[in-house]
């Protein structure tokens, strides 16, 4: 479950920067920016990518304070991410972080520009740099008195430390949902997001009577934030239902599952992560002796990683991912 959960995480990073960047890239990409919850196809990134590269242009012939064009340039650094760019991913998030550290410096952005290449690093299966970034991300936030962002690390770290399946996932992750349950304010992808980690952390201890209570509670946040036709919420039907699928309830799951996955694919079939989805789908199928079916997904499985492998942009992200460990 963390392969889609760390999709997850990378729209909540861009919606968590859309708010504060407005302002720096109005004059750039006015009505641009996507606010709700549907995940950018693969034009709609080049666009965007497209017009932060263009503030960030503006941002060094403008003499922006630092701090603004760090924003710009951490947010690229994500953009490049999910476009498989990592090597110009590194090197956006690396400008911004000497940006960031420019006085004064802003302790709250420098973490979040941190924990941004501490994503990219567990991305592309760096984990021991991982967990420094996430780490120095946490100790920036405590020692800057930063209180109401500490779930944030707690978060981020129960995301690394899931993918690793360390039992240290549960504990953070436990901590970063009850902390966001509790603050009024915080934002919905946060909740959500966290609770999923929770969830995912109950499935790999094979808790699954607790991550179904979570993932129900998830649903009912996500139907309510993004309504019932978009990412956020056909991944919580999905993960929902791998959950029942898992406690031995076939029916309740084939239900979810089918759902979930019909959804996720109308906004990202074309992006690596959605292997993770066909993967289990398949599996799921073959469980319920549907095996025309599971070999039709399996085929298209085999087609798609060809295709990615072929691409540069991509091959190293499949090179560096174990869905089956994942899961």
């Amino acid at each position: 479950m963390t392969a889609s959960y760390v999709c997850y995480r990378r729209f909540s990073l861009r919606l968590q920067r859309i708010s504060i960047m407005i302002a720096c890239l109005a004059a750039c990409c006015a009505g641009g920016l996507r606010l709700n919850a549907q995940i950018l196809t693969k034009e709609d990134l080049q666009k965007e990518t497209m017009a932060y590269e263009a503030a960030s242009r503006d941002a060094e012939r403008s003499n922006m304070p630092a701090v603004q064009a760090g924003r710009i340039w951490s947010h690229l650094g994500t953009l490049y991410q999910d476009a498989g760019k990592y090597s110009q991913s590194q090197m956006a998030y690396e400008h911004a972080l000497r940006l960031l550290t420019v006085t004064p410096v802003s302790q709250s952005d420098l973490a979040f520009a941190i924990d941004d290449l501490g994503t990219l690093y567990m991305e592309t299966g760096n984990i021991k740099e991982a967990e420094q970034a996430e780490l120095k991300a946490l100790k920036i936030r405590e020692a800057a008195g930063l209180k109401a962002e500490l779930p944030k690390s707690w978060y981020h770290l129960a995301t690394l430390y899931l993918r690793e399946h360390r039992p240290a996932a549960g504990e953070f992750a436990r901590r970063a949902a009850d902390a966001f349950s509790r603050d009024a304010n915080a934002a919905p992808e946060d909740k959500v997001g966290s609770i999923f980690v929770l969830a995912s952390s109950d499935c790999q201890s094979h808790r699954y009577p607790e991550a179904i209570a979570q993932l129900q509670t998830a649903l009912q946040l996500t139907i309510k934030t993004y309504g019932t036709d978009h990412y956020p919420t056909g991944l919580n039907m999905f993960l929902l239902g791998y959950a029942y699928w898992k406690n031995g309830d076939l029916a309740s799951a084939h239900e979810l599952m089918e759902r979930g996955y019909g959804i996720v694919g109308k906004e990202m079939a074309w992006h690596p992560d959605y292997l993770y989805f066909m993967t289990q789908y398949a599996h799921l199928l073959r469980d319920e002796h549907k095996r025309d079916d599971a070999r039709a997904i399996e085929q298209q499985i085999k087609e798609m990683r060809a295709r990615l492998s072929a691409d540069p942009a991509y091959n190293l992200r499949l090179k560096t991912t174990d869905v089956a460990a994942l899961f």
